[in-house]
This record gives structure tokens, C-alpha cells and sequence, in this order.
């Protein structure tokens, strides 16, 4: 026991010593792990020979100015937009509404609507995507475009009520009690007093929805039919038929899209209202 309690206190001190040095070396090594495929995906953007032919031999904007004159490309951006635009503002309203009920409320279900609000996350998306064709197109007959948005809302739901949910949580609630000490009612106080100070999160979470409805690939490509395919399917399409440095430009349009919205949620709301208790 004694050999054992030495080498677990060596072990201690080692850890005690060096661990600011470990976490920078891991974190280092998973940024590492992130991003640098992303970075050589950039970087093969401006490959002027084959997309898969790494280091490239010669550099080039080509591919940027074949994208930008694609129609079928721009018109696949389009049609992404016309899908995430009104499945954000959905999913952002039904996400504020459940989160609301969820924190200010007790009644029957209550437990079940927030498992409910958030079971899409742990569901096998393929699952989840046969579900909806079955459903939608077969049962229901709904025209192709409503159901690709329904599958998108499915999709962000979740994600927007996790992230505006701890804003409910971590409100004042002595600021509502004084709005209607002072006479106002429910509504004034909600639309004065609360959803201003939720509104971090509201930004956040749609702008959270946005991006991964422009993302969204599996629920689209089990429920849009044969019309306009949105970014990801032209993507998908691409690499099966025709694998150009093309997909790589689209892709850092995806990137930039990406990274965009953070940015944007970051200087209109402050992440610390996420996380405050």
C-alpha cells in the first residue's frame, strides 16, 4: 500500500505541476483536430488541378468565379434561404413559447414537453428522416416545400430551446413583480420588461437555428423531392457525379456562413446571459 500511495502522490504532484500545461496541450491538439481539415479545405478552394490531389501544383481563383457564375449553384443558395428564413422564424416563436411554458408554469406533461422539445437531438437522424416521408408525403400529402420546412423546424427546435431556455431561467423575476406593482399587465410586462432581457437569447438561438437549417442535409434529402435542391444536396450531388475544387469553395461558403453567425450573435448578444446563474 505504501508503494501504491507513493506513486499516487507522485502522480498528484505531477498533475498539480504541469496542469496548466496539459489543458494547453489538449486543447492545442483538439483545435488541431478541428480545424486543420478545415483549413486544408480552404486552402484546396484555390487548387487549380484536382480536388483530390494534395499539395496542389499551381493555385488559383478559378473555381471562385466558376461558383459565382454557376446559376445552378446560386440557385441552389436561394432555395436554402427560402427554407431556413421561415423555418428559423418558426422555430424560434415555438422555442420562445415552450421555453416560457416550461419555466413559468406547472401542469400535466410539463416533464414531457421538455423530453419532447428536445428527444429530435438523440433520435437517429436517418430514422427520423424515413419518419417524416412516411408521414408527410404519404399520410398528410403535404406539398414538398411545407414539408422540407416542417423537417427543418423538427431539425432546430432543440437547439433553439437549449440555448433560449437558460434565459427564462436566469431572468429576474423581481423585474416582471415590479412592472406590475407599478400597474402594468401581463402582456405590457412581457413585451416591456421580459422579452428584452431574453432577447440575447432569442438572437442566439435563431441564429443557432439559421445556420443549422442552412446546413441541414439528411432530413432534406429524405423529404424534398425532385424540385430545386437546396446547398447541401447540390453538394452531395456534386461529389457523386461530378467531384470538381468547386465543392471545396462551396464548402467555405458554408464555413463563412458559419462562422458569420457566431460572430453576429456574438456582438448583438452577451454570452454571459447564457450562462449566468
Amino acid at each position: 500500500m505504501s508503494a501504491l500511495s507513493s506513486l499516487s502522490a507522485a502522480v498528484e504532484r505531477t498533475v498539480h505541476t504541469h496542469a496548466a500545461r496539459m489543458a494547453t496541450a489538449v486543447i492545442a491538439l483538439v483545435i488541431a483536430f478541428l480545424w486543420i481539415p478545415i483549413a486544408v479545405l480552404v486552402f484546396m478552394s484555390f487548387a487549380a488541378g484536382g480536388v483530390l490531389s494534395f499539395p496542389p501544383e499551381q493555385l488559383t481563383l478559378e473555381w471562385y468565379r466558376v461558383f459565382l457564375t454557376n446559376d445552378a449553384a446560386i440557385d441552389a443558395i436561394v432555395t436554402t434561404i427560402t427554407i431556413s428564413v421561415p423555418a428559423t422564424i418558426i422555430t424560434v416563436t415555438l422555442s420562445t413559447m415552450i421555453a416560457y411554458a416550461i419555466d413559468r408554469y406547472v401542469f400535466p406533461g410539463r416533464d414531457w414537453l421538455q423530453m419532447l422539445a428536445t428527444l429530435p437531438i438523440i433520435v437517429p437522424l436517418v430514422v427520423t428522416g424515413v419518419a417524416m416521408v412516411l408521414f408527410f408525403n404519404g399520410t398528410l400529402g403535404l406539398p414538398e416545400y411545407v414539408s422540407v420546412v416542417v423537417a427543418h423546424v423538427i431539425r432546430t427546435i432543440p437547439f433553439a430551446t437549449l440555448v433560449i431556455l437558460p434565459t427564462f431561467l436566469t431572468f429576474d423575476r423581481r423585474l416582471e413583480e415590479a412592472s406590475k406593482d407599478l400597474g402594468a399587465d401581463e402582456l405590457r410586462t412581457f413585451w416591456q420588461v421580459t422579452l428584452p432581457n431574453i432577447f440575447p437569447g432569442i438572437v442566439a438561438g435563431g441564429l443557432l437555428a439559421f445556420t443549422l437549417s442552412f446546413n441541414e442535409f439528411v432530413y432534406t434529402y429524405f423529404v424534398k423531392g425532385s424540385g430545386d435542391p437546396t446547398l447541401p444536396v447540390y453538394i452531395w450531388n456534386q461529389i457523386r457525379y461530378n467531384v470538381t475544387p468547386e465543392v471545396n469553395v462551396i464548402s467555405v461558403v458554408f464555413l463563412v456562413v458559419a462562422v458569420t453567425m457566431v460572430l453576429v450573435a456574438v456582438s448583438l448578444t452577451r454570452v454571459d446571459l447564457l450562462t449566468r446563474q
